[in-house]
């Protein structure tokens, strides 16, 4: 028996789901009764739109579009809201390892928060003459030639050993750097066999941070499972936490997108939201656009409930990893490739998550990135993540 034969009602479910979970905006009062009601969020058309645009500004110009981008800002951006906190940690380990003392640093935060936004400011607080590399992860290292391929791009020169301790020799010659490594819950698996690329840029990290400067930036729940399994916070001198925006720095963020939104209009924004900015621009432009006319009320859980258990598992293990593939998937929960197919086709019918291409034969499947802040705090008081 499927996981959808153990269903009842199933076509009304997902109407239910398409709703209130996944699509437009719509109001409750279009309903035949009449009632004045409140507006709920539904995001069906969000995965479709393309990234960085996070609403539709068919009357705005392109410096007003440019306004609401959800993409990571550039050093020096007028529109990055300075973090006081964050800042004065990474330059309090940028003066250690300018003054002698290995430094490995971590900032870590929840999806969306700005973790890259923060990485891209880092050169304007390092030491001056300091050279600086980025090193963006875009998949989870699988060996250790990998892991050695990237330290050779992030350092500019090839290295010419295959063992992670000659390697680590000959990187310790060359000229001391900083290395800014984004994307960093791609060094945390659960896959069998999966983590000797992982364990070996760790180890290069670790064994080369008396010459050079590693500063870490990974998702929150990454973080934690890493912690939990490897003791890594043990190796990191400095671990920075950066929440998504709280009351005083969200309005500063609105107002240097010039959101132009009362206090009222803030506080409800903020409740909705969590904080989060790529949410708060995509109802700002909603609301700019006309689409909708106030700020509408918080997500509505009830479908999250309706989920069966193997599908919240699988949430929180895409949460955790940032992305896995179906064939990943059956690998942590040893399932077949249909249960497992059937599973990730009700999540994206439910607009719970989004599907992109790796490879010719398998896509990523990650956490829709405007429901993050909801899923990821459901999942926790539900005990799936923590």
């Amino acid at each position: 028996m499927t996981l959808v034969d153990r269903r009842t009602k199933t076509a009304g479910f997902l109407r239910h789901q398409l709703l209130f979970v996944t699509g437009r905006l719509r109001r409750s009062s279009d309903r035949k009764d009449g009632a004045d009601a409140d507006q709920h969020l539904d995001f069906l058309d969000v995965g479709q739109r393309r990234a960085g645009q996070p609403g539709t500004l068919q009357k705005s110009p392109q410096a007003e579009a440019d306004s609401f981008t959800s993409l990571p800002l550039p050093t020096g951006d007028a529109r990055f809201v300075e973090r006081p906190s964050a800042r004065a940690a990474l330059e309090q380990g940028f003066a250690a390892w300018r003054d002698g003392r290995p430094t490995l640093m971590a900032v870590t935060g929840p999806r969306g928060c700005g973790l890259t936004t923060l990485l891209n400011q880092a050169p304007a607080w390092a030491p001056p003459g300091a050279s600086i590399s980025p090193m963006t992860l875009s998949m989870r290292p699988a060996t250790t030639a990998d892991a050695l391929s990237l330290a050779a791009a992030a350092f500019g020169s090839a290295i010419t050993h295959d063992s992670i301790d000659a390697a680590a020799n000959e990187i310790n010659e060359m000229p001391a750097r900083m290395i800014l490594v984004d994307n960093g819950h791609f060094l945390y698996s659960r896959l069998m066999g999966g983590g000797e690329g992982i364990r070996a840029l760790q180890a290069l990290m670790v064994a080369t941070q008396g010459r050079h400067l590693w500063l870490l930036a990974c998702e929150t729940q990454a973080w934690r499972r890493q912690c939990d399994t490897s003791q890594t916070d043990r190796y990191f001198d400095e671990i920075v936490e950066l929440p998504y925006f709280e009351r005083d720095d969200f309005a500063t963020f609105l107002a240097a997108r010039n959101a132009g939104l009362t206090d009222s209009e803030i506080d409800a924004l903020l409740k909705v939201s969590r904080g989060h900015p790529a949410l708060a621009l995509f109802i700002v432009a909603r609301k700019r656009s006309g689409e909708i006319q106030g700020i509408p009320t918080p997500f509505d859980e009830s479908p999250l409930r309706r989920l069966a258990r193997t599908e919240l598992l699988a949430m929180a293990e895409m949460s955790a990893h940032g992305a896995l593939t179906a064939t990943e998937l059956q690998s942590i929960f040893r399932r077949d490739a249909q249960s497992i197919g059937i599973l990730l086709h009700h999540l994206r019918q439910s607009g719970l998550i989004l599907s992109a291409s790796r490879t010719e034969q398998d896509d990523d499947n990650r956490l829709q990135p405007l429901l993050v802040p909801e899923i990821n705090a459901y999942l926790v008081r539900a005990n799936y993540l923590y």
